[in-house]
């Protein structure tokens, strides 16, 4: 089993904490996958809708850094963040998936390594456990995360393409 480190830059330890807790009831309460297959997702506040992200496409979660304006880009990056002696390219979703735009609390970096890519999130909400749905990937899915829980699943290389363009994709 291959466990994969979420890097937890600037929470506090409430925070990590109550992750640590959610992960130890998930592991806990392992059922039967193989009849009813889920997968974790990193879940996150966008303009007061939940949302989630597959674990595996995290790199790492921070506390939103100082971010450097760059004039004439696309409407959605924000700018650049330094991250861990990286230049890290912040964009803002709630455009792409039609929502208000607030002001971000964090930044969720993505396993996207030319150009590295943040997003801008309101709030982390933690780790969540949600069914898997076979049809083909679209942008956003409505989710059922357990107990009447629902939130908004965002497939990564969707959300990619629709913030930053081809060309630019690969560095």
């Amino acid at each position: 089993m291959t466990v994969l480190t979420i890097i937890a830059d600037g929470l506090d330890d409430a925070a990590i904490a109550a992750v640590l807790r959610d992960r130890q009831r998930r592991v806990a309460q392992a059922g039967d996958t193989a009849a009813h297959p889920t997968e974790t997702l990193l879940a996150f506040d966008l303009g007061g809708i939940a949302h989630g992200l597959p674990i595996g496409d995290v790199r790492a979660v921070a506390a939103l850094p100082p971010v450097s304006r760059v004039p004439q880009t696309p409407g959605a990056l924000l700018g650049l963040v330094a991250w861990r002696g990286a230049v890290v390219n912040l964009f803002a979703p709630a455009a792409a998936l039609r929502r208000e735009a607030t002001t971000a609390g964090a930044m969720i970096v993505l396993r996207h390594d030319a150009p590295r890519i943040a997003l801008a999130v309101d709030r982390l909400l933690g780790v969540v456990t949600a069914g898997v749905d076979p049809a083909p990937p679209t942008l956003t899915r409505l989710v059922d995360t357990g107990g009447g829980d629902r939130l908004t699943r965002i497939d990564p290389a969707q959300l990619i393409d629709h913030l930053l363009p081809k060309s630019l994709q690969e560095g």
